[in-house]
């Protein structure tokens, strides 16, 4: 092998390792995402399958996990593996998916979802309680009493004298102090749901459909500014594949628009590779 081309194999290679290692990194992320929409439709096979690879992939819970972009949700895989467990009817798994340290620690931080934990644990156990039943042993009928028993002495005591307490002094009452309002805070607007379904889809490998989402239906300059940058993401993998020079120039002109509306925000290290990060800067 000619000497010149040994380093550009070398930097080839690491960048392949480094795309492998992002996309394994997100890999959990992605399959925890559709095993939350399969429970949520009702699919609990799927969705038991695809938070089960989620847990095997990482198995440490966390009350609050970047999933992609801006998208900041609980990452629970047992909590959903013990509901899907309730709905089967399966109360021991159930317990046994909650009952680990890792996912009571994380619970304990979410009250909302304690809650749920508590109150299915709860009806699990009452439904066990009630076909785990005995019969009731019946009470021997009680001996007749004995005719005519003697006479019992009833010895009555003298009623206590009352005790007759002086009345206290009336207590001072203290002023009643106005509470002090606290300025409240500005709500975060949650990013529009067009928006994360694009990021679903990208991360799905569906590009086809991210690269005809429309940017400019955003109102919002910063869902803009993720719209064009998950497009033109989409849009250089597209190019790549299919060695499209038009369509890698699209992916040029949306990472310029997504620049010019957010210059200082770079695109994600877990979500992009770093053949499209350089690309991106390089972008004008």
């Amino acid at each position: 092998m000619p000497a010149g081309k040994r380093p550009i194999r070398r930097v080839l290679g690491l960048c392949a390792l480094a795309l492998m290692s992002a996309l394994a990194h997100a890999d959990f992320k992605e399959d925890y995402a559709h095993g939350i929409r399969a429970y949520e439709d009702g699919d609990y096979g799927a969705a038991q399958k695809w938070l089960q690879e989620a847990l095997q992939a990482h198995a440490e819970p966390a009350a609050r996990m970047r999933l992609y972009g801006q998208i900041f949700k609980p990452y629970l895989p047992q909590h959903y593996l013990g509901l899907i467990a309730l709905k089967k009817g399966d109360c021991a798994t159930m317990r046994t998916q909650w009952g680990s340290s890792d996912n009571r620690q994380i619970i304990l931080q979410l009250p909302d979802i304690a809650a749920e934990e508590e109150r299915a644990g709860a009806a699990c156990g009452a439904a066990v309680a009630k076909t785990e039943e005995k019969p009731v042993t019946p009470v021997p009928p009680e001996k007749p009493p004995v005719e005519n028993p003697p006479p019992k002495t009833v010895v009555v005591n003298p009623p206590p004298k009352p005790v007759v307490t002086p009345p206290s002094p009336p207590k001072p009452v203290p002023p009643v102090e106005k509470p002090v309002e606290k300025p409240v805070a500005a709500e975060k607007t949650a990013p529009p749901e067009a928006l994360v379904q694009a990021f679903d889809q990208y991360l799905a490998g569906r590009y086809a459909e991210v690269a005809r989402i429309n940017p400019d239906t955003y109102a919002d300059a910063h869902a803009r500014f993720h719209a064009y940058l998950v497009r033109s993401a989409a849009k250089y993998t597209q190019a790549r594949m299919a060695t499209d020079e038009t369509m890698l120039a699209a992916a040029r002109a949306d990472a310029a628009a997504a620049r010019a509306l957010d210059g200082r925000t770079t695109p994600d290290a877990t979500l992009f590779s770093p053949a499209f990060r350089e690309f991106y800067q390089a972008a004008h």
